[in-house]
């Protein structure tokens, strides 16, 4: 055990408390409240799932303090398609945050991936984080959003040399994340748990503002 914590499979007996650490960490990040535990939840019952790079970090006491997932995403080009790993959603609990949870949790899959075939990962995230663990903008690649543009928070990392050499082409994420939210289906899976104050925070508003973070074409 390294840093008072130690990574390992998840099983399914811990999705249950997965998506509590997903809700911990996420809550009111990007909106009031959040979806991401609902996300993972469906996440799960995807064909595109990745079962095998689903990874939990444990404590002294092996309560699970943070977690990882993956699903099975395209590069569609103009010869053919490339399949990438994605990880997403990623969290630690708040009280554990900053110690190296997160960036375990990704190298340690990162090896799994590539020992799997994979030869690059592609997410959305914030590049001012991703860029500390070697992800650049997915544009260095040639790699659009699905709407054939570039965007700040479309990164990618090559999981061996030139394993992302030659895969120009549409970014195209597994299509649970397509489907929409609704607010009552939210509220109804929610209520399952503890219940948590909702809140505006300053997060929310730097969220929206790189949404909009497109970059140019050239």
């Amino acid at each position: 055990m390294d840093g008072g914590f130690a990574l390992r499979p998840t099983r399914p007996r811990d999705w249950r408390q997965t998506e509590v650490v997903v809700r911990e960490a996420f809550w009111n990040t990007y909106q009031p409240g959040c979806c991401e535990h609902l996300l993972l939840h469906r996440l799960r019952q995807s064909s595109a799932y990745l079962p095998a790079l689903d990874l939990v970090a444990v404590d002294r006491d092996g309560q699970i303090v943070g977690h990882i997932a993956y699903t099975r995403s395209q590069i569609a080009g103009a010869h053919g398609s490339t399949a990438v790993a994605t990880f997403g959603p990623i969290s630690v609990l708040p009280g554990w945050q900053r110690q190296g949870v997160g960036r375990a949790l990704i190298r340690r899959t990162e090896a799994l991936a590539a020992g799997m075939g994979y030869r690059g990962i592609v997410i959305t995230g914030d590049d001012a984080i991703y860029s500390r663990l070697g992800y650049q903008v997915s544009k260095v690649f040639g790699i659009a959003m699905v709407d054939g543009r570039y965007h700040a928070a479309l990164l990618a990392r090559e999981l061996v040399p030139g394993g992302l050499s030659g895969t120009r082409g549409r970014f195209i994420q597994a299509p649970v994340f397509d489907q929409p939210i609704e607010p009552r289906q939210l509220q109804d899976f929610d209520a399952a748990f503890a219940p948590k104050k909702k809140a505006v925070t300053p997060t929310q508003q730097r969220y929206q503002q790189n949404l909009s973070r497109y970059l140019p074409d050239d």
